[in-house]
């Protein structure tokens, strides 16, 4: 009887110790890829995902050129202008649907080299008003580098580089001081 019961407490403290050890490899896993991310088979993959912010339409009417093969137009807002504390950027991003390439751009600081931002893949004829920031940054002014990846068919296509500068100002405070 002492054995059986032996036997059965010796189960169940292995049990615990394999819960115990698949909980701190989940966790452990899920701290490195929030602190460095996903490996960069893995990141590549996912970049190139289509951008689900993105909308199908144009940001500036009438603007219209062709665009010879190899080449690529870029349409983007180079000055935008956040509110201090914000982290959601008006960039206007727009992949005219005279391109014959998918792209994706990732805005860094030029200072630091830092990734502030980025989309997944958009497509031609779709655009993207809105990218989210890592960061929320102090009023002045930011210059950035927007490289733009191109791909066609899910495959690297070439790649770019546009200087922009970001622009953060106070926020304006409601009622005003008198």
């Amino acid at each position: 009887m002492r054995s059986r019961k032996r036997n059965h407490s010796r189960w169940r403290r292995k049990l615990a110790l394999c819960l115990i050890l698949v909980f701190a490899t989940a966790a452990g896993g899920t701290a490195y890829i929030m602190v460095y991310g996903w490996p960069a088979p893995i990141q590549a993959r996912l970049d190139i995902r289509p951008e689900p912010r993105a909308r199908q339409g144009t940001l500036y009417t009438g603007e219209t050129k062709e665009v010879e093969d190899g080449s690529f137009w870029v349409l983007l807002n180079q000055l935008p202008t956040i509110e201090e504390g914000a982290k959601k950027c008006r960039i206007q991003y727009e992949n005219s649907t005279s391109n014959h390439y998918s792209s994706r751009i990732s805005l860094y600081l030029e200072e630091t080299g830092k990734l502030l931002g980025s989309t997944t893949r958009v497509d031609p004829g779709y655009y993207v008003e809105w990218i989210s920031l890592k960061q929320k940054l102090p009023p002045g002014e930011y210059p950035l580098t927007a490289r733009i990846e191109l791909f066609e068919n899910r495959e690297p296509a070439g790649e770019m580089a546009v200087g922009i500068t970001l622009r953060v100002i106070e926020t304006e405070e409601e009622g005003g001081k008198s």
